[in-house]
């Protein structure tokens, strides 16, 4: 029995156009009705989240809110808030470092506005697409405190290079990803989607063997791995595929609510 759905936002319930289409809030209270639980998880910080949900049609739908890769989870009805796994500020600043001759753009995001170290054309299209604005500062400089990520915008068709380079510096201290054409994370390399999950199935008291979860790309893969049903949707990457249970149809044909009306029935037994 499904006691817990989550699933990642963009590419996945958010298409892309941004928009989300009405039979996926339709489904979703299909199932809540039932007595399951559903959860939004996504990389961005939940204050961001949360007055995009109503643009889409799901402020009311989302039971708990997984934000910033795993690194923070918010009980909806009771307020109760968790964070885990920060990056240190003196870490950021030898990432920024490193990363330096790739010339990309490190950024920081707080929720409400993208701090970028110059503006481009990539960092308007990534503040357009977050619902925010672009202010300009030095990042390191912003830096005092630890972070949940650190994020560099990656100009189009060098994310190749971008996750080559990642690949050619390991370091045990962090993990680098993809999480979207334009942009590369930087995070604890204890954090991932799956450190959410396990939060939320820790409040609901369930295990993982009654959840399934949605995912599109590289920063869904732990969560799909960690749960009994992960679902990767057509439109995904290949490794999100290798790792999911089942695929959806594209996110562009509401595939994720697709998948659970032909897969979760009524009384929340898969099929």
């Amino acid at each position: 029995m499904i006691r817990l759905i989550a699933s990642d936002l963009d590419g996945t319930i958010i298409d892309s156009h941004n928009h989300c289409d009405a039979r996926i809030p339709r489904e979703i209270e299909r199932l809540r009705g039932q007595g399951a639980k559903f959860a939004v998880c996504s990389g961005r910080p939940i204050d961001s989240v949360i007055p995009l949900l109503k643009g889409w049609g799901l402020a009311d739908a989302a039971d708990y809110i997984i934000g910033s890769n795993g690194g923070e989870v918010l009980e909806v009805s009771s307020g109760k808030y968790q964070k885990a796994y920060l990056l240190e500020a003196e870490l950021i600043h030898e990432i920024i470092d490193l990363y330096e001759p790739l010339h990309l753009i490190p950024t920081l995001y707080d929720g409400m506005s993208l701090y970028v170290s110059r503006k481009s054309e990539g960092t308007e299209t990534v503040a357009e697409r977050i619902g925010v604005s672009t202010k300009v500062g030095d990042i390191k400089a912003l830096t005092t405190e630890p972070q949940l990520k650190l994020m560099f915008v990656v100009p189009s068709g060098q994310m190749s290079e971008v996750e080559q380079f990642a690949k050619d510096h390991p370091d045990s201290r962090y993990n680098g990803f993809k999480t979207a054409a334009d942009l590369f994370e930087l995070t604890h390399p204890m954090l991932a989607k799956d450190v959410g999950i396990q939060i939320v199935a820790s409040m609901m008291h369930i295990t993982t063997e009654e959840i399934m979860a949605f995912g599109d790309t590289t920063n869904d893969l732990e969560m799909l791995r960690a749960v009994r049903y992960g679902v990767a949707m057509e439109n995904g990457t290949d490794d999100a595929k290798a790792a999911a249970w089942k695929t959806a149809p594209s996110v562009d044909e509401a595939g994720f609510a697709v998948f659970l009306r032909s897969h979760v029935t009524d009384t929340l037994d898969v099929i």
